[in-house]
């Protein structure tokens, strides 16, 4: 059966008979890999397709157990983010983020317009696309369904109205008051952090607003690294993957 859908190219490697292996993440049919004959170092929009960063229409065939790619279009190439170092790391990040969070043959349409919204948005940004990528991966713990409790504490249920100091839970998922804050820290593996910013503010206003308002947002330098160590910690912990400390040049 022969399969038509757009896809991102998440990764690749060479495999026997001058084939290579593309994992592409794709609006209908979510992550899968495909093999393909399509000389990648040719000029044609095929081997266009095949490079990081280009978002194209696959023409693939569907047997009982492997794809394989037939041609391929592409339909935009975003060339400019390997043209800056900070582009260029945050969406490498980006796309070691998606490649870690998808499952095999998933679809997530949603995510795959947020994929898209993202690299057309690093590849125009005039801020920090640190802050467009923490803005991004927000976004997606609503879509892979582990976003954290912000209404109110998440152990207790008391209202935020209520709640005077907020801190953040890694280990609980989201705010906590200050009497389970002081419970949880009795524990071995609580994670909670007291930020010197309202994180429930900038939780919410990088849930809320759309990906391309953060082309031109840049957060303070000491609040951005805050978000980005809370961050950091809650993919780990929830995805199992953390691609923040890299983009930063960071060891994990």
């Amino acid at each position: 059966m022969i399969i038509t859908t757009d896809g991102i190219v998440l990764r690749q490697r060479k495999i026997a008979n001058n084939r290579r292996m593309i994992v592409l993440f794709t609006r209908q049919y979510g992550k899968i890999s495909a093999g393909t004959s399509i000389n990648e170092k040719s000029r044609s929009k095929a081997a266009l397709a095949l490079r990081p960063f280009t978002y194209a229409e696959y023409d693939i065939f569907k047997g009982r157990e492997a794809f394989s790619i037939n041609s391929a279009s592409a339909k935009k190439s975003y060339y400019s983010i390997g043209e800056d170092i900070d582009r260029f790391m945050a969406a490498s990040a980006f796309i070691e983020y998606l490649d870690k969070v998808l499952g095999e043959e998933e679809p997530m349409p949603k995510l795959f317009d947020l994929a898209l919204e993202f690299l057309e948005s690093v590849s125009v940004s005039k801020s920090s696309v640190e802050t467009l990528l923490d803005a991004f991966i927000v976004k997606t713990l609503r879509i892979l369904g582990v976003a954290p409790e912000m209404s109110c504490c998440v152990n207790c249920g008391k209202s935020l109205d209520d709640i005077k100091v907020r801190s953040f839970s890694v280990s609980s998922g989201g705010i906590v008051c200050e009497n389970c804050a002081e419970q949880e820290k009795t524990s071995p593996d609580s994670l909670i952090y007291r930020p010197s910013f309202d994180i429930i503010a900038v939780y919410c206003y990088f849930d809320s607003k759309p990906l391309r308002t953060f082309r031109k947002v840049d957060l303070k330098e000491d609040v951005s690294g805050e978000v980005r160590d809370i961050l950091a910690e809650y993919t780990d912990r929830y995805l199992g993957v953390d691609v923040l400390r890299k983009s930063k040049g960071l060891e994990v």
